[in-house]
């Protein structure tokens, strides 16, 4: 009988597989889970690493369904303006960046909060001053728009208005472009004039990100994205053994890129390992806080009336490539109309086989929407965390947006369960923050943990502490296609594994945050041990 690789032993077994007998011992060989209980035991031999659990709970390793590594890696540098909520905080924060920068050095940063520029224009009047006329470039906290300075502006070339193949805009008044960029492919445009970071750098930041992410317990990330650098770092990590996380990828196509989607399948198909190609990633619509979502009434500002697409028909064209490529597609859509839309693709185009199609944050739904995710075996996969912006007296700009009536239909990942449907969670990051905990427990209370006197939003569309693990283990195996390989602890299954100090789903939510992770396994290898 040949020896396990990893045994765990002592261990208070959380298999997620209600038909499962109980088990304390779990042993893994080639990255697989080989025997379970007694059987494991016997499988311990002179080279075998033993993890003594100690009585701590072992969950299936837990899945971040929604993530960018690579492009939070290299953006969130320079200035964190993340809780700058005035005006005045915000300068004061890109004025000490700038202090030690020569004149023609690019002051960035990242995280800025709609809050801070409430009742006035994102304006790039706003920030020349606090940077002494240096270029400088701010992404917003949900990554769709951005703001650039005068001299930012200038070295990107952006000059007036652009046609661009799908809605994104670079604002302008009378005096010319405002800096602002609007959505996605405006803000890579303006992105590409701030000098790169080294590659080694960006390895190397990532390489920790993933450290620390293992340390929090995550196995696996669902990327959705193709930002310029993200497929070269992830294979360079791989290629060099320095990747600790499970990577599924989901390129992003942009209207004007449909007619090559086969092409990047193509290339895209090498990738091995623990990298692999999941799905393809579409954007239906923007963000609410910016006015980019499409709601099938215009916001209070008159605005999320529309698509990312200009023509919704090429849309439809795309997700039915990319499912004669054998690809499912998961589909950013926030606003309720953008929701029904995709929905309706997908009930045209219905995945490939074994694959699920997805919805991507979902956090506005029609009440007749709801039953569509389980009728059409669409997943959606949400980020219970983003909620944490939304104040329970609709005070904050996405509620005040949105209005009364729509923010009671906010995030129903309770009712999309309830209809017999399937919600993955995830984090965004770096919209939000990567540990799981917080987003376990904001799942189950819909506001912050550890802050208790504040009322949750929507109380009734709360999930259990089981649903929520479920979110980034069974389900979450389940949104990529992979139920019948992971998301559970069961021989056959891959060796993923996240152990705590104590059982997740009887701890307090309010406590889950500061729960203990005290070991983290990813391919049978111990990647984190406290």
């Amino acid at each position: 009988m040949t020896a396990a690789d990893l045994v765990v032993l002592d261990a208070h077994v959380l298999t997620m597989d209600q038909h499962a007998p109980p088990t304390d011992a779990i042993a893994a060989r080639d990255g697989q889970i080989v025997a379970l209980g007694a059987d494991a035991r016997a499988l311990i031999g002179p080279h075998t690493e033993v993890l003594e659990a100690h009585g701590h709970t072992v969950t299936p390793g837990l899945t971040d369904c929604h993530q960018h590594p690579v492009m939070g890696a290299d953006t969130t540098r320079g200035a964190n303006l993340v809780g700058a909520l005035t005006l005045d905080e915000v300068l004061r924060r890109l004025a000490e960046q700038a202090a030690p920068c020569g004149s023609d050095d690019w002051v960035i940063g990242f995280g800025g909060e709609y809050a801070a520029f409430a009742g006035r224009a994102i304006h790039r009047d706003l920030i020349d001053a606090a940077v002494g006329g240096r270029p400088a470039f701010v992404w917003m906290s949900d990554s769709h728009t951005a703001l650039l300075s005068t001299a930012a502006l200038r070295l990107a070339g952006l000059t007036g208005p652009r046609e661009f193949a799908d809605h994104s805009e670079i604002v302008c008044d009378e005096r010319g472009p405002t800096g602002e960029l609007h959505e996605m492919t405006a803000c890579l445009l303006g992105y590409r004039a701030v000098p790169p970071m080294p590659r080694a750098e960006l390895l190397a930041r990532v390489e920790e990100l993933f450290a620390e992410q293992n340390r929090h317990g995550v196995t696996g990330g669902h990327v959705p994205d193709d930002a310029p650098r993200t497929v070269d770092t992830l294979a360079g990590l791989a290629e060099e053994q320095r990747l600790s996380m499970r990577i599924r990828l989901a390129p992003w196509c942009p209207p004007g890129e449909v007619d090559h989607l086969a092409e990047r399948i193509g290339e895209l198909r090498a990738l091995t390992g623990l990298v692999r190609l999941a799905a393809v990633k579409f954007f239906a619509d923007g963000a609410i806080d910016g006015g980019g979502a499409w709601l099938h009434e215009p916001d209070c500002c008159g605005q999320s009336h529309r698509s990312q697409w200009k023509d919704f028909d090429r849309y439809a064209e795309a997700v039915a490539i990319a499912a004669r490529a054998g690809l499912p597609a998961w589909t950013h859509a926030i606003g309720d109309r953008a929701v029904s839309r995709a929905l309706d693709v997908y009930a045209e185009h219905g995945a490939p086989f074994g694959t699920r199609h997805r919805i991507e944050h979902a956090e506005l739904l029609s009440d007749a929407d709801v039953p569509r995710f389980a009728a059409l075996d669409v997943v959606a996969s949400m980020q219970p965390t983003h909620m944490d912006w939304s104040l329970p007296d609709h005070s904050d700009n996405w509620s005040r947006r949105v209005g009364p009536d729509r923010a009671a239909r906010a995030w129903r990942y309770a009712d999309i369960l309830a209809a017999g449907g399937h919600v993955a969670l995830g984090s965004d990051w770096p919209v939000a923050a990567f540990d799981p905990r917080r987003t376990l427990a904001g799942a189950q209370l819909r506001r912050p943990a550890g802050e208790p006197d504040r009322a949750p939003y929507g109380a009734s569309a709360a999930i259990t502490a089981r649903q929520a693990l479920a979110g980034y283990t069974t389900e979450a195996a389940y949104a990529a296609g992979e139920d019948t390989v992971s998301g559970r602890i069961a021989v056959g299954r891959l060796a993923d594994l996240t152990m705590f100090a104590a059982d997740p789903l009887t701890c307090r939510p309010d406590d889950l945050p500061e729960l203990p992770v005290t070991a983290t396994v990813v391919a049978g290898r111990v990647v984190h041990r406290a």
